[in-house]
């Protein structure tokens, strides 16, 4: 059976909710672009032009009031990469409204829909998108669970530390609806796909990066097992945007973690 993929994501689109970074500051200021595009261009756009199968639409909504000059920018990421599509609203509502709406016209010929929605500073495993299409099965609200990622936190410049992520029903689950009656993946909010009847599960390997950073608004750091080596080249970094990763910071980490976990078994 058929399908078209359709990956989401939401630039900068005005939200009640999202006022301030995780350090207070404000967010859709220009500081604020100026970073998160900055971000977008080193990560999370290299990561989906490095997908072995290229065979989905990326959706990306962004402000109908952003500047000009990003304007622009927007147009030639649209003409570097065709499978990017912008569209610019007025609110989140608009977003919520305009979505469905644009979907059938990416639809024809095909009897199902997947939906996946990530965030435009998350980066992608090359067989992230490959991965989920394998897992496709014509089977209505279908989840496709990708449960191993890593965490990238960044402390300074290009210097970070990378956690392992595993998670059920995680901010990179996909929905797969038939598009005679479809709801699209962001209808719920991810931890609720963890209780829906069919879900197809991978972890057998991390097939992403949450890159967590001074302006994310929730995402934190997990206190679990750090590694010191990734090939970055497998997420379409160029060599100069690729982090250094302390390999003596990280075995200490893990030392003193597993000394504070047999100490907490004893006790």
């Amino acid at each position: 059976m058929s399908f078209t993929h359709i990956i989401t994501t939401s630039f900068n689109v005005p939200s009640v909710s999202w006022k301030q970074t995780r350090d207070g500051k404000n967010t859709l200021t220009n500081e604020w672009f100026m970073d998160r595009i900055d971000i977008f261009d080193k990560y999370c756009l290299p990561s989906f032009k490095n997908q072995t199968n290229k065979n989905f639409w990326w959706i990306v909504f962004f402000d109908v009031n952003t500047p000009e000059f990003y304007k622009e920018r927007i147009k030639e990421i649209e003409k570097e990469f065709p499978r990017f599509k912008p569209y610019f609203v007025n609110d989140l509502e608009e977003k919520k409204l305009k979505f469905p709406e644009i979907i059938p016209e990416y639809t024809a010929g095909s009897s199902y829909l997947i939906t996946t929605d990530v965030d435009n500073d998350d980066m992608l495993h090359r067989e992230y998108v490959d991965t989920i299409h394998r897992l496709f099965r014509p089977i209505n609200n279908l989840v496709i669970d990708l449960r191993r990622g890593l965490q990238l936190t960044r402390t300074s410049g290009n210097e970070a530390f990378i956690t392992e992520y595993y998670s059920v029903a995680n901010p990179f689950v996909s929905l797969v609806e038939s598009v005679q009656d479809f709801k699209t993946v962001t209808h719920h909010f991810h931890h609720q796909y963890r209780d829906f009847k069919d879900i197809a599960v991978f972890d057998e390997k991390p097939l992403y990066i949450q890159f967590i950073h001074q302006n994310n608004l929730m995402n934190k750091t997990f206190d679990n097992k750090r590694f010191y080596k990734i090939d970055f080249s497998d997420y379409g970094l160029k060599d100069e945007d690729h982090f250094t990763i302390s390999f003596y910071k990280t075995l200490i980490y893990n030392i003193k973690r597993y000394t504070n976990f047999l100490t907490s078994k004893r006790s």
